[in-house]
């Protein structure tokens, strides 16, 4: 069975460099190599043709509020397009970007299926609630989310845009380890919480807070995950590294207090990837600008390959054997688990 590593150099903001520039620096670490050996038996790694986007624009829409947005548009329909080309081949996609709103190509690919869309599984420090045209900088980051759930947005799109974006089950959405809930409710922004399921940080056990590793903090994944298959079979896994403390990723524009550590996200991370029902899987938040000496990327490249061994392993017919969620929690890391901050 074949990962399928499609690189989405797409920054929110419109300009080049920073989370566009994240794909290359990750790769720069021997990725691909690397993965070879971290994935389970009967997996290899394939790296596809990144995903271009359209014309930039430093520009918010006058119709929507959304910075950069026919680039935003050109994302969507590009990475939707790989999704759904690995999915034919019978491959697993990883979306590795670049700023969040990858992520709702992913979705649109896996929301024509017969018997229903995706659920979605998001491992952030932010909600990613903001409605566009409120929105204090106009980035889709900001919005992901909430775009992603449109009825609960209220948002004003333009018909194009409308048109790409999925509308995922509020009932098959989970968010972990959230916590910009008092900026929302100072800016008078709704909390996605009435309508998903969000656990905040220390809910998870952030730094700072009683220590939760291992098994104690992959429960909260295997938990989320039970919670969207009551709605639907299949799940997208979304990891936004504001996940983090700044402790653990210091290389971000916009830092939150509290967080995760590299060695929490793991233990979610392969919970998430061991549990039967998955259809892709994406990595954004890096941005390449703020990460000179290109620790992070190294970190980051850490976390992906310590993650991967918890794929349940390929059988002879390239299928997925569907493995014991709870089974991997006690199982051993792969050797290049990262140790916490």
């Amino acid at each position: 069975m074949e990962i399928d590593i499609v690189s989405v150099p797409f920054s929110a903001t419109g300009r080049a460099g920073g989370a566009a520039a994240a794909p290359a620096a990750v790769h720069a670490q021997g990725l691909i190599g690397r993965m070879r050996s971290a994935l389970p038996t009967g997996w290899t790694p394939f790296e596809t043709a990144p995903v271009v986007g359209g014309e930039r624009s430093l520009i918010r829409s006058a119709e929507t509020g959304l910075l950069n947005e026919p680039a935003l548009a050109a994302m969507i329909d590009g990475v939707a397009d790989a999704v759904s080309a690995s999915h034919t081949d019978g491959h697993f996609p990883l979306l590795l970007g670049g700023d969040n709103p990858i992520l709702l190509g992913g979705l649109v690919a896996t929301g024509h299926r017969s018997d229903g869309p995706a659920g979605l599984l998001v491992l952030s420090g932010r909600e990613a609630a903001w409605p566009p045209d409120k929105s204090p900088t106009g980035l889709a980051s900001d919005c992901t989310i909430g775009l992603a759930l449109l009825a609960q947005t209220n948002a004003v799109l333009s018909n194009g845009l409308s048109r790409r974006l999925p509308l995922v089950p509020p009932g098959a959405v989970a968010v972990l380890g959230a916590r910009d809930g008092a900026e929302l409710a100072a800016a008078g922004i709704p909390s996605l919480s009435g309508s998903i399921l969000v656990r905040s940080d220390q809910d998870l056990g952030a730094v700072g807070s009683p220590p939760a590793t291992g098994p104690t903090v992959a429960r909260h994944a295997i938990d989320a995950i039970e919670h969207i298959r009551r709605t639907t079979d299949s799940w997208w896994l979304h990891v936004d590294l504001t996940v983090l403390s700044t402790r653990a990723l210091p290389t971000v524009d916009r830092p939150l207090a509290g967080g995760l550590s590299w060695d929490q996200l793991t233990a979610l991370t392969r919970a998430a990837l061991s549990t039967p029902g998955l259809v892709g899987w994406s990595v954004t938040g890096y941005d390449a600008d703020y990460d000179l000496d290109r620790t992070s990327a190294a970190r980051l490249a850490d976390y992906l390959l310590a993650s991967v061994g918890a794929l349940p392993p390929a059988g002879a017919n390239g299928a997925v054997r569907p493995a014991s969620a709870l089974d991997s929690l006690t199982g051993t890391p792969s050797p290049q688990t990262v140790a916490s901050p």
